[in-house]
């Protein structure tokens, strides 16, 4: 295993970097007594014994002075989804366990990778954080195990490549000041080391973090993220033992930084093999095939009990460390969202049968359902006049799959329960750990996008985190600015009028586009917490050098100044899958992107109407979905008698109605009664929406309570991949999320020029 002492260093300026360059050609390389079997030196290229830098035309190095020595540099890839590399062969293999030792200078940020690679044990010094020293990386292979073609990314000044027989000298990355200083306080989250295997191998997980994290403190990030999992700790029932996330923790403290854990309890991979293999092991079973899914059953009682158990002996454990930022809980799901399963994986991370659907055909649930009937009618002649049904009991009814259902409130009656059931466990999760942490930041993991088959209510999980002072975290963004917009912006508006804390996470990968697009997201909402996993950011040349230029707008962040609200139709949602089932195919989101194209607007969910939520907004408009319960349709119409603007389109599915099929209201609003506002119809089509954007960006620009600030942004002159913030700090946020430069001419006539997938902020205080 190969292992070293921290130390901490400044980072190196330029002008210091190129002053302590001859220092290194000036001594010896090593001052072990290991034997070199093969080297290759940037000053002798064409000199090397036994390994030769392959030289092609997709290879994109060149030799280059330093000092009184020269380096090899790579030039980075300009794809946004790759690494360049450095390719080397040598004229055989090595048969014996070798070191493969490789010597650069520390210029810039970065991280090294070897492929083939090795474990994380028998690796060190992988990290470029800026010193200006010459340091080294060393790798160990055991016999066999270094083909004679390599390729090193990652390293922008290579000085040499070295096989040595015995282990030379190493030290670890240093610690370094970091490279962005923030004013703000804000959580920067992301990953590191092994967290990926269990207790069993905590050496491979430790020296991961000491591999990686003096990365991490010096391009800006405060704190790490690990999976707790109840199964890693209680072993026995009631007995914990937490020496695991004890030694993760004291590494992370080590470095300066602070832990952010995620707390997994019901997922089938996070459970412990006693409860497993035992009569209280209840998965979820789904309606389409019947068959279980390891994660546990939110309807049966054993999983409650256990989860409760587990956060208190969290809380008890780590409650008073100051390194604890805060806590993501994960209470059920595939990966602990606030979900039902999706694609995940079961227990010990075995395949299993998954997929996106109802999963509520469980005994336990079964009968939760018809106590949740039982409650609303009371009598089962109420509900078979609601449904056209002639059921004698309630213990005749099942659970079905909501397409069957021949009316409208059957349906309905459905998804307000699954839905429902989410919504009351995970507030459960969230009374449980601020009992547990009253002190400590708690934030809900909100995957999904809005399908009733996920479960996921933005709405009601904002509401329930209020209750307790905490937040929501989004786990589901992408690489593309408008999908991630159109997918958390029922989240992010409700976290805001709500009033909690807002952060957001990708679903997985990310390139620079999707670094840029997620910062945006934040900075434009007024997030407190953003993560990224590490290979977002060391995955590709681009990504963290776009990190470290833009994240200094974290300090500029606030809340975006709103008009424009678009009606989010629960109802409609649950009746419907053509409205958001389909993330790609989505009418609801496919309209929303057209019109985030020319004005930045929130979703306005029936539960945050009912909650007061228009008196926000100036104008609402109706993107896709006309049907709601009657008191929303109500509330509707008293902001608009009192001077609201509502835009609808009844060529796709007609006039707002409530469930029962009564649209009164909007007639009267069709024959002019409105009151002192005003109700437009659009008589285009929605899809494609183009031309709808276009007609709300003009009746925008003539409304006149809208904000000058708004007005302002809507008079600028931008290509369509431009999108605009304007902040409550007024600033004026724009992103160009598009292949080329784009040139913005503002309304006070100042011209803009932002590159290919990058930010700007304008004016402010």
């Amino acid at each position: 295993m190969i292992s070293a002492e921290l130390s901490v260093v400044r980072p190196a300026s330029n002008l210091i970097a190129h002053a302590v360059v001859w220092l290194f050609f000036a001594v010896s390389t090593t001052a072990s007594q290991a034997a070199t079997i093969a080297r290759w030196d940037a000053g002798a290229p064409t000199q090397g014994q036994r390994i030769q830098l392959e030289q092609a035309t997709n290879l994109n190095w060149y030799c280059e002075k330093v000092g009184s020595g020269k380096v090899a540099r790579l030039k980075p890839s300009e794809d946004y989804y790759s690494r360049a590399a450095y390719q080397f062969s040598m004229a055989a293999a090595p048969t014996q366990k070798v070191w493969l030792v490789l010597e650069f200078l520390d210029r810039g940020y970065g991280l090294t990778t070897v492929s083939p690679g090795v474990p994380q044990t028998k690796q060190c010094g992988m990290a470029r954080v800026n010193t200006g020293r010459v340091r080294r990386a060393v790798l160990q292979y055991d016999s066999g195990h270094l083909p004679k073609t390599f390729s090193i990314q990652g390293l922008d000044y290579l000085r040499s490549v070295a096989l040595e027989d015995q282990q030379p000298q190493i030290e670890q990355t240093p610690l370094v000041e970091p490279a962005v200083k923030f004013t703000v306080p804000s959580q920067r989250v992301t990953t590191a080391g092994g967290d990926g295997g269990n207790p069993d191998h905590a050496p491979e997980a430790l020296a991961g973090l000491r591999n990686q994290l003096p990365l991490l403190r010096a391009v800006g990030f405060n704190a790490v993220e690990s999976y707790v999992r109840w199964g890693w700790v209680e072993h026995e029932p009631g007995v914990y033992d937490w020496s695991y996330y004890d030694a993760l923790l004291a590494e992370i403290e080590k470095h300066g930084l602070q832990w952010f854990p995620m707390l997994l309890a019901g997922s089938g991979y996070a459970l412990p093999a006693w409860l497993y293999e035992s009569t209280n092991n209840v998965g979820f079973k789904c309606l389409e095939h019947g068959i279980a899914h390891d994660t546990q059953s939110i309807f049966q009682p054993y999983q409650a009990e256990y989860a409760h158990r587990f956060i208190e002996e969290f809380g008890k454990h780590y409650g008073s460390r100051s390194s604890l930022l805060g806590i993501r809980l994960g209470p059920s799901g595939d990966y602990g969202e606030a979900q039902y399963p999706a694609k995940g994986p079961g227990y010990k991370f075995r395949e299993g049968h998954t997929h996106i659907g109802y999963w509520a055909g469980d005994a336990y649930a079964q009968g939760d359902f018809r106590s949740h009937l039982k409650k609303k009618y009371a009598a089962i002649t109420s509900l078979n006049n609601a449904w056209e049904s002639g059921y004698d009991s309630f213990d005749q009814i099942s659970t079905f799959l909501p397409i069957t259902a021949v009316t409208r409130r059957k349906r309905l009656d459905f998804a307000d329960w699954y839905m429902g059931a989410m919504s009351e466990w995970c507030e459960k999760w969230a009374i449980w750990s601020r009992a547990a942490l009253p002190n400590t930041p708690i934030y809900q993991s909100s995957g999904g996008w809005g399908p009733v088959q996920i479960g996921t209510d933005y709405s009601y999980q904002a509401s329930s985190m209020a209750k307790v002072h905490g937040g929501l975290r989004l786990t589901n963004e992408g690489d593309d600015f408008p999908d991630n917009f159109t997918i958390t912006r029922m989240a992010s508006s409700a976290a805001r009028f709500y009033g909690i804390p807002l952060g957001y996470e990708p679903g997985g990968y990310g390139s620079k586009r999707g670094v840029i697009a997620r910062l945006f997201n934040a900075v434009t909402t007024g997030a407190d917490h953003l993560f990224y996993y590490l290979g977002n950011l060391t995955d590709n040349d681009q990504a963290l050098a776009a990190w470290l230029k833009y994240s200094p707008a974290l300090d500029q962040r606030a809340k975006p100044l709103i008009d424009v609200a678009a009606f989010y139709p629960d109802t409609a949602i649950k009746l419907d899958d053509e409205v958001l089932r389909y993330r790609w195919a989505s009418t609801y989101f496919t309209v929303a992107r057209g019109i985030r194209e020319q004005v930045d607007f929130d979703y306005a969910s029936e539960q945050m109407i009912l909650d007061g939520a228009l008196d926000r907004y100036k104008v609402l408009l109706f993107l896709w979905g006309a049907v709601m319960e009657k008191p929303v349709l109500e509330a509707m119409d008293r902001w608009v008698r009192n001077g609201g603007t509502l835009v609808f389109a009844p060529r796709p599915r007609g006039l707002p109605q409530t469930v029962e099929g009564d649209s009164s209201i909007a007639q009267k609003w069709v024959a002019g009664d409105t009151g002192k506002g005003g109700v437009i119809q659009w008589q285009g089509d929605l899809v494609p929406s183009g031309s709808y954007a276009e007609f709300v960006r003009d009746l925008l620009l003539k409304t006149p309570t809208i904000r000058p600030q708004t007005r302002d942004a809507l008079r600028m002159q931008k290509p369509p991949t431009v999108f605009w913030s304007v902040l409550e700090n007024q600033q004026l946020a724009l992103l160009n999320f598009g292949e080329h430069a784009a040139k913005v001419r503002l309304a006070n006539g100042k011209t803009v020029r932002i590159p290919a997938y990058e930010m700007v902020m304008q004016g402010g205080r």
